[in-house]
C-alpha cells in the first residue's frame, strides 16, 4: 500500500505543475474577460496641460502601431495635441517615467488618463472635456 502512496505522489506533483503551467494563460484570459481593465483613470492633469500648452497630450514611441493610430485619429479629426515621443527625447522619457511609465500610447484628455489607444474612450474624453471632435 505504501508503494501506491509513493507512486500517486510522484504522479501528482508533475500533474499539478502541468495544470498550473498550461492553465495559467487560460485563467488570465478568463480573468480579463470577466474583469476588464478600466478604460481610463481620473485625475487632475492641469499642470501637464499648462506645460504642454495643449488640452490633449500624447506620450508615444516612434515605432508603436497604436501610437500611430492615435496620431492618425487626432490628425483626421483636426485635434491639436502635444506628442512626447519617449524614444527620441530624454526629457519626454523623464516626463513619461514621472507619470508611471509603462505602455504607450499614454493619452491625457481633460481629467482622464487613457493607457493604450481606445478610440471609444478617447472620443468620450474629448466630449467630456469639450474638445472639438467628430
Amino acid at each position: 500500500m505504501k508503494w501506491l502512496q509513493r507512486f500517486g505522489t510522484a504522479l501528482l506533483i508533475p500533474a499539478v505543475f502541468a495544470v498550473g503551467f498550461y492553465g495559467a494563460p487560460f485563467a488570465e484570459k478568463t480573468y480579463r474577460q470577466v474583469f476588464p481593465a478600466d478604460e481610463y483613470r481620473n485625475g487632475n492633469f492641469s499642470g501637464l496641460y499648462a506645460e504642454a500648452n495643449r488640452s490633449v497630450v500624447l506620450f508615444s514611441t516612434s515605432t508603436c502601431p497604436y501610437c500611430r493610430k492615435a496620431r492618425e485619429f487626432f490628425a483626421e479629426h483636426g485635434i491639436a495635441y502635444t506628442d512626447y515621443v519617449v524614444d527620441q527625447s530624454k526629457a519626454a522619457e523623464e516626463k513619461f517615467s514621472a507619470r508611471g511609465g509603462g505602455a504607450v500610447p499614454l493619452i491625457y484628455i481633460g481629467d482622464r488618463e487613457i493607457r493604450g489607444f481606445r478610440e471609444t474612450a478617447v472620443r468620450e474624453a474629448l466630449a467630456a472635456a469639450g474638445v472639438r471632435h467628430p
